[in-house]
Formats: structure tokens, C-alpha cells, sequence
């Protein structure tokens, strides 16, 4: 240990190249390559800015990342070769150093890396005892003043490779046996009876004891077994805390006890086994462990109260949205105010599918240690080139000459598509077409009166079939459109509450712009205004059966991320099928002032979602 952290090792002191070859004789010789050279080991001193002046010599602050990279080296050595020559060593020490900051890393971390150094040592065997172990190099690092680092339980490693000694990465089969007698074993050094039948209650196994008249030993049994449960863990530098609590498999336990996985188990080695079983079985290492919520995970609670009131707001949100059209004149103001939302609408959604949905779906977020950011900026490369194509057919449509059959002879004229989607011409209505004439029954009245002049007619009409069966086709579809986005938002809140609030936002965005379209919808179908806000409060309501579903469920880890897969390509469509066409081919007399409000936004929807997706981490409830 002293040679790790004491002055800082010159180059005729690394003997990393050749570690072992010069030590036949020793225990568990390393097989290792001689690829290294004394400018490789130098170059983990350098600085990781750039220009700054470089050390002919490895200070005592780069003893961890040289530990680390020893460690690399020791286990796989053509790995560790190839990142040499790729000028990668030093980043892949500094990453392992990070994988080992949390206790449970670092344990579970250091046995894998021992395992790997033990499957690169020739003519040694699990059955020798004199190697060194995690419980000891942990007590060596915390003698060094540095508990539970990973920078001095490295260098401890290394200061015995170069030694020469061997390495063991699991208990010895003498361990479990101890463990159990440690565990139940009283004054005598042998398990009484009254102590056996405490450890087989524990166990689940056997019948009740018969009473003897020995009320003592009774008392003392009755004592016994009312304390199940695991073993409590020892201080934290103890030999026995680090395997009392560590999982093995079963492969783990054949290799303790130097069993090959082809041959299997015999039954004179089965008995060999028992102390490792009953050991996992009493120390409870492989039992489930409580979850605790992370920080922004919320409580079943909270869940169904932050869940419904976001859905509520949504949902009131867009009725008022739609009160507000309904009392409101042909102005050209709400038009505008319609054509911005639809630009937030379309960056809100695809921000929220690609900036902050697909990262969770695929994984790539994570709230322990270092966050990647690369992901995020590649995802929003996406963006800007969904940004650009935009923008150019945009600005195409502004630049070329007028058409001279567009309307453009009202304030609120829209142009729309007869072959269009249904949602795209529903959401390009003007105001003006929204509130019936006075003379015209409002039950019955067409409120899209360009294309059909025979509607001014203030006589009643015979509404066609297709518009009688228009209602029902557009409740039925917004019912089903409400219904999964109570889902992402359902799940979203599972998941957490900023994920939660990423996507009601998202939801928010597109289904103000989306519920004006099908209520402007309705009332073109000849429904008044009553019975349309009812039929849109009616398809409203199964966002909450949606939200519900999805808390009651509780689909857990794996299904919540299945259910947000699936909501971050229903936003996307929506998005990108449903309300961009239906930017894109909006006619005004104003095109640049609309241009800038599409435009406005659109940016102003995708910077929300990419400062959410940047800094979450730092926000708190």
C-alpha cells in the first residue's frame, strides 16, 4: 500500500508491462501482454485540457486514475492493449472510477474486476487460501484514512499485483459454515438444539417442538424465533459485512466450491453446497429489496392528485378555449391566437417525443452520476432538421407568386384542402365560420359558407348524410385521442412527476389548437353551440378513464415504458401529420406576421422542452 500512495512512482518504478512474467514462482501468475511502455503510463498524468503543460513524472493525485487503469489492465489486457493504442485508457479509468463512487458499485463492481484478474491467472486454484480478498483490500483502504473510495481500494489492488500476489474474488466454502454458526451459535462452539430449532423456524422447515417442562429453554427459543429476518450488517470495513449481504448465483456457487457447470452438482458435493444455500437463505442478500422512491418519483397519492389536476386543467383549459370562440367575433386576432397555439402545439409534442420521451424509452436517461448530454443534442440535430425543412417550405410558399383563386377577400380568409385531413381542415376554420348567423338556426345552420353559397340561405337545410354521421365519427375519434393521452400522462406520472409535467405540457400545447378544431367541426356538421361543448366535454372526460387506467394498473418499470413508446409516436403523428399540414397550408392576408406566430411557436414549444430535458435534475418540488 505504501508503494501506491507513497511519492509519486518515476518511470523505472511502473512495471506494468510485464507484471508477473518476472515472478514465475509466485501464486497465480498474471498471463499478461507486454504492450505497454513507460510513455502509456506517463500519458495518464496529462492534463485533460488541451495546451496546458505536461509532467514528465505521475503526481500523487493521478494515483487513483493510475490504479484504475492498472485494474483495467490486469483483467483484460488485449482490451486494455487496444484502448492503449486508441488513446483511450485514461477516459476508461476515469469511467470505471466513477462506476465505483456508491458502496454497492463498489462491492459488486471490485468482485466482477477480481473475477476477471482470477480468469487471467494460470496454475491456481480456488482451494488456496493465502490471496488477497475485497474484505481485505477495503480494510487496508480504510487504514489509508479513505473508506469506501474506490481511488485507494485500487491502488491497494495494485500495490499487491506488483507483488505478485494472487487475487480472490469470492468467499472460501469454510465462510458459509462459519456464518451460520457465527449467526446461531451461542456460549458452546456447536448449535444446541434450542438454537437449531430457532434456524429451521427462520428456514421455514419443520415441525413444532414438543414443550420438555424446560420453561427457561423455552422462553429462550420463543425469544429466538421471534426475531426473523435478515442478519443485520456489521460495521462497514468487517470481513463478513461484504459477503453477508452480496447475492450469489448459482454459477457464483459452484465456482466457491470449484465445481465445473458441465458436470453439474453431484450429491457428495451437494452437501458441500447446503452452508452456501442456507447462508443466502438466513442473511436474506437475495431477497427483494424495499423500493424507495428516488427523489422525483412521487407517492400513489400524489399520483392520482397531480394526474387528475393536470388532466383538469387541460380539459378547462380547452373549454374555455372554446367559450372564448364562441362569444367572440370574426376577429383577427383570435385567428392568430389560434395559429400560435398550433405552432407551440407542434414543438411541445415533438420536443416532448423526441427531447424527453425517447431518451426514457431507449434507456439513455439516467438520474445517478454523470448525464449524458450527447443524446440530447443529437435528438435535437433532429429537430433542427425537421427546423429547416419547415422553413423552407415556408418560406417557398411566401415566395412564390399568389395564387389568385385563394380567398383572401376576408380577414380571417383560410384556404383549406378538400382532400385534407379531417382534423387539418376542422383546425384551419376561421372564427368567423364558428358563430352562426343570427337568422340561421343554430342546430342546423353550415357555418363554412365558401364553398357552399347556397348555405347564406336563412331557410333551414336538410343537413347530408355524411354530416349527420359527422358528430359521432368526430366524438368517437376524440374520445379515443383523449383516452390515450390520459395513458402518457398516467404513465408519465408513474415514471415521475417532471416526466409528468413534460408531457401535460405537451398534451396541454396540442389539445387546445386540437379541441377548437372539433368543435369548429361540430358546429360545421349543423350542432349547435350547447350541444357541441357538450359533445366535446363528454370526449373529454375519457382522458381521466385514461389516466386512471393507467395509475391503477401500476404496469410498473417495463410498462410504463412501453406505454410512453407508444404516446411518443401517437405525439408525433398528431404533430406531424394532424397540425403541421394544417400550418403549412393556412391562407391569411398577413402571411409574414403568420409565418412569425407559426414560427414564435414552434421555437417557443421546443426551447421549454429542451431547457425541461437539460436541467430536470436540478428542479425540485
Amino acid at each position: 500500500m505504501g508503494a501506491a500512495l507513497g511519492p509519486p512512482p518515476r518511470a523505472h518504478q511502473i512495471k506494468l508491462a510485464c507484471l508477473g512474467r518476472d515472478r514465475p514462482g509466485r501464486a497465480g501468475p498474471l498471463r499478461v501482454l507486454c504492450c505497454l511502455s513507460v510513455d502509456d503510463a506517463l500519458a495518464l498524468g496529462r492534463p485533460e485540457k488541451p495546451g496546458l503543460p505536461s509532467s514528465p513524472v505521475l503526481e500523487p493525485r493521478h494515483i487513483a486514475r493510475l490504479s484504475a487503469a492498472s485494474a483495467l489492465y490486469l483483467s483484460d489486457p488485449e482490451g486494455t492493449c487496444t484502448d492503449v493504442r486508441a488513446g483511450r485508457w485514461a477516459s476508461r479509468a476515469d469511467h470505471l472510477l466513477a462506476q465505483l463512487q456508491s458502496p454497492e458499485a463498489l462491492t459488486l463492481g471490485l468482485t466482477r474486476l477480481l473475477q476477471r484478474i482470477q480468469s487471467q491467472a494460470v496454475g491456481w486454484s480456488p482451494s488456496e487460501g493465502a490471496c488477497v480478498d475485497l474484505p481485505q483490500l477495503l480494510e487496508e483502504a480504510a487504514r489509508a484514512g479513505a473508506p469506501g473510495s474506490p481511488g485507494p481500494v485500487l491502488a491497494a489492488l495494485l500495490d499487491h499485483a506488483r507483488s505478485g500476489s494472487c487475487f480472490r474474488a469470492l468467499p472460501t466454502p469454510q465462510y458459509f459454515v462459519d456464518f451460520v454458526f457465527r449467526e446461531h451459535s451461542g456460549e458452546t462452539p456447536n448449535i444446541t438444539l434450542a438454537e437449531l430449532a430457532a434456524l429451521m423456524q427462520r428456514l421455514g422447515v419443520g415441525g413444532v417442538s414438543e414443550p420438555h417442562g424446560d420453561h427457561s429453554e423455552q422462553g429462550h427459543l420463543g425469544k429466538e424465533a421471534s426475531q426473523p429476518g435478515p442478519v443485520p450488517p456489521a460495521s462497514p470495513n468487517s470481513s463478513s459485512s461484504v459477503w453477508d449481504t452480496m447475492c450469489l448465483s448459482a454459477g457464483d456457487v459452484m465456482a466457491v466450491y470449484g465445481l465445473s457447470e458441465q458436470a453439474g452438482v453431484t450429491p457428495e458435493a451437494w452437501a458441500q453446497l447446503s452452508p452456501a444455500l442456507l447462508q443466502q437463505q438466513l442473511s436474506g442478500a437475495c431477497s427483494p429489496q424495499p423500493m424507495h422512491p428516488t427523489q422525483d418519483q412521487l407517492s400513489q397519492s400524489e399520483r392520482y392528485l397531480y394526474g387528475s389536476l393536470a388532466t383538469l386543467l387541460i380539459c378547462l383549459c380547452s373549454i374555455f378555449g372554446l367559450l372564448l370562440l364562441a362569444c367572440a367575433s370574426c376577429s383577427a386576432a383570435t385567428h392568430y391566437v389560434i395559429q400560435t397555439f398550433l405552432g407551440m402545439a407542434v414543438g411541445a409534442l415533438t420536443g416532448d417525443a423526441l427531447l424527453h420521451l425517447t431518451p426514457k424509452v431507449l434507456g439513455l436517461h439516467t438520474h445517478d452520476g454523470e448525464v449524458d448530454l450527447l443524446p440530447t443534442w443529437r435528438l435535437l440535430a433532429v429537430l433542427g432538421g425537421l427546423y429547416a425543412f419547415f422553413l423552407f417550405e415556408s418560406l417557398f410558399n411566401l415566395l412564390l407568386p399568389a395564387d389568385p383563386e385563394d380567398p383572401k377577400d376576408r380577414p380571417c380568409s383560410h384556404g383549406h384542402s378538400h382532400s385534407g385531413h379531417s382534423h387539418g381542415v376542422s383546425m384551419q376554420l376561421a372564427p368567423s365560420d364558428l358563430r352562426p348567423p343570427k337568422q340561421h338556426e343554430g342546430s342546423r345552420a353550415d357555418l363554412v359558407a365558401e364553398e357552399s353559397p347556397e348555405l347564406l340561405n336563412p331557410e333551414p337545410r336538410r343537413l347530408r348524410p355524411e354530416l349527420r354521421l359527422l358528430p359521432y365519427v368526430i366524438t368517437l375519434g376524440d374520445a379515443v385521442h383523449n383516452f390515450a393521452d390520459g395513458l402518457a400522462v398516467g404513465a408519465a406520472f408513474l415514471s415521475s412527476w417532471k416526466t409528468g409535467l413534460a408531457t401535460s405540457l405537451a398534451v396541454f400545447c396540442h389539445e387546445v389548437p386540437h379541441e377548437l378544431g372539433d368543435f369548429a367541426a361540430l358546429l360545421h356538421a349543423g350542432l349547435s353551440v350547447r350541444r357541441a361543448m357538450l359533445l366535446n366535454l363528454a370526449s373529454g372526460l375519457t382522458a381521466f378513464i385514461g389516466l386512471y387506467v393507467a395509475l391503477a394498473a401500476g404496469v410498473g418499470e417495463d410498462g410504463e415504458t412501453w406505454i410512453l413508446a407508444v404516446a411518443t409516436g401517437l405525439f408525433l403523428y398528431v404533430a406531424l401529420c394532424d397540425m403541421l399540414p394544417a400550418m403549412l397550408n393556412v391562407r391569411d392576408r398577413r402571411p409574414w406576421l403568420l409565418f412569425l406566430l407559426h414560427n414564435a411557436g414552434l421555437l417557443g414549444g421546443w426551447t421549454v422542452l429542451l431547457l425541461l430535458s437539460l436541467y430536470e435534475d436540478n428542479i425540485t418540488l
